[in-house]
């Protein structure tokens, strides 16, 4: 803000201490010598607001909001993002909405009356206009920079860090039909997120792409949650015997969907081929060798505060706001094994 003051104060012919009483409506301040200061301020084209965001970029914190923060996912965009905001001297304050809307919207407020320097925010929604609007119009009182991770928010034009959902469905599923699997369920996720969203038309587009009859009794929605997972695959076990693949759309899903299978005495690909969205480090010590679409979470955080650093900076300097830097970085298709059809499921394939 120093540098603005000191404009704004060179220009009125007055002194810092003046402009700086100005702004806060001193009663010690002449009529005129505030008319000078706002007529400077005007000529300068610097506006109160851009006063104060200035100052608030002076703190070296930064609220992170996300929505679940006992999913490893999160832990590690998190990991990626304190690493660089510690090589910055910046500290940063972590908020868990456990996918509520009116938790976020709490936190948010929370975030705004700390004077926080920036927002770095996973979305809970992103399709429900009139949370969208409520969201619009908090985060742009905020008057900080906002980076966006893994989900977008609807008719905003922030910066953001996203994965190609789409391509890492398709991926997942072409393999899966190129496997000989045609009865492939998807535990999606919810449609009022981008990354479910995404990733089902990824599934489509693989049997479109591969020109295969697509059967939408086949599409299940999920809530990215264990439990959902569970229940989900336990509906496939006992309803569609002639389901012989699984793709589910997040770890806490598959890791659910893993759960409800070992429970029935099934172990990928025996009895049922399945692929995760997302690894889970844990199931390599269980010796459970499970084909997924692996996403760089670190590198995610990592991204997410450069660019988070970068509007700092740009504001600091008092720089106009660029176009939305929006970057998409790209899943890998690790390929395990339990995408096979197994010899029993070739057969019921065969009588179906």
């Amino acid at each position: 803000m120093g540098s603005s003051v000191k404009l704004i104060a060179r220009k009125a012919g007055v002194s810092t201490a003046t402009v700086s009483r100005v702004m806060h409506q001193s009663d010690k301040v002449r009529p005129e010598t505030c008319r000078k200061v706002e007529a400077a301020m005007q000529e300068l084209q610097i506006t109160p607001d851009e006063l104060v965001r200035a100052k608030r970029t002076n703190s070296c914190v930064i609220g992170i909001v996300v929505p679940d923060i006992t999913n490893i996912f999160f832990s590690q965009i998190i990991s990626g993002i304190e690493e660089v905001a510690s090589q910055n001297g910046i500290s940063l304050f972590i908020c868990n909405t456990r996918e509520s809307d009116n938790q976020e919207i709490h936190y948010l407020r929370l975030l705004n009356d700390a004077q926080v320097g920036g927002v770095i925010i996973t979305p809970t929604s992103d399709d429900d206009d009139s949370v969208n609007n409520e969201y619009l119009n908090l985060l742009g009182n905020m008057k900080i920079p906002i980076v966006l991770v893994d989900r977008d928010v609807k008719y905003s034009n922030y910066d953001g860090v996203f994965i190609d959902n789409e391509r890492g469905a398709f991926e997942a599923t072409r393999l899966l039909l190129q496997n000989g699997h045609r009865k492939i369920a998807i535990i999606s996720g919810p449609n009022n997120t981008m990354p479910g969203r995404d990733r089902l038309k990824g599934y489509r587009l693989a049997f479109e792409a591969m020109n295969v009859p697509m059967d939408e009794s086949l599409v299940l929605q999920g809530d990215f949650s264990t439990k959902s997972g569970w229940e989900l695959t336990e509906k496939i076990l006992t309803e569609r015997p002639d389901i012989t693949a699984i793709f589910s759309s997040n770890n806490l899903m598959t890791m659910g969907c893993l759960g409800a299978l070992t429970k029935a005495g099934i172990h990928p690909p025996k009895g049922m081929a399945l692929i995760g969205f997302d690894d889970i480090s844990t199931l390599e010590m269980l010796d459970v060798q499970l084909t997924v679409v692996d996403r760089p979470t670190v590198e995610m955080g990592r991204q997410a505060m450069m660019l988070m650093k970068k509007a700092l900076n740009a504001q600091k300097a008092q720089k106009k706001a660029k176009a939305a830097q929006r970057v998409v970085l790209s899943p890998e298709l690790v390929i395990r094994g339990s995408e096979k059809l197994t010899t029993n499921e070739t057969e019921n394939q065969t009588n179906v």
